[in-house]
């Protein structure tokens, strides 16, 4: 129960007997308050006032924004993985050249591949005609000393390696199980199976990026 004290009264102040709470703060006894200017009340955090509690909900709001924003920024980069916006992505490349186009822009090159290659050469072919339908220079090189070194006839190789059947003879080939091209070491157990496909076709493909150098410099 709230009580009146004359030394408050002046200033407006009140105090409860029992040091009960009135809702706007709590107060002390009035026996156990030391009379003066500040007896009785123990002080609340004053108000603020309403343009500086204005300002700081303005300042949570575009924090909140900002939450959102950055959220909604993470999502579409995520999207953007799938859908790329950059536009080098859009630039088409071209395709890596193949055997015959290599040679053709380089006939030093091939001058000087021709002569290294001459023994492993199928008779009466040229190094263009042999490369003919090869994805690259190095593939058809490889083939071509894998041909020499297991005595495997470099037509059927040819087939089996770009999976389409070559010009020349291949009477004694046996057709492909499919039409896609297979890699060196398959094509080599497939042909010679005896033969240590794997390093055979790791040794010619070594030996293939070799001659190419030398006989590009």
């Amino acid at each position: 129960m709230l009580t009146r004290f004359p030394g408050l009264v002046a200033r407006g102040l009140r105090t409860c007997t029992k040091g009960q709470s009135d809702g706007l703060g709590e107060y002390r006894t009035y026996e156990e308050s030391i009379s003066g200017e500040r007896s009785g009340l123990l002080e609340g955090e004053p108000a603020r006032p309403w343009k500086e509690a204005t300002m700081d909900n303005g300042m949570k709001n575009r924090w909140i924004i900002a939450g959102i924003v950055g959220v909604s920024f993470l999502a579409g980069a995520a999207g953007a993985e799938e859908h790329s916006y950059n536009p080098m992505k859009w630039i088409k490349r071209e395709p890596a050249p193949t055997a015959s186009q290599q040679l053709a822009r380089n006939n030093d090159m091939e001058k000087k591949l021709t002569t290294e290659l001459q023994a492993a050469l199928p008779p009466r072919t040229s190094l263009k005609d042999a490369c003919t339908q090869f994805k690259g220079l190095d593939d058809c090189v490889a083939s071509l000393h894998v041909s020499r070194n297991l005595k495997i006839k470099f037509n059927c190789l040819k087939w089996d390696v770009n999976g389409t059947k070559p010009a020349g003879d291949v009477k004694s080939c046996e057709t492909p199980a499919r039409d896609k091209g297979m890699s060196l070491s398959r094509a080599i157990r497939e042909l010679k199976p005896d033969a240590d496909a794997k390093n055979e076709a790791k040794s010619a493909e070594k030996r293939a990026r070799e001659d190419i150098k030398d006989a590009s410099s």
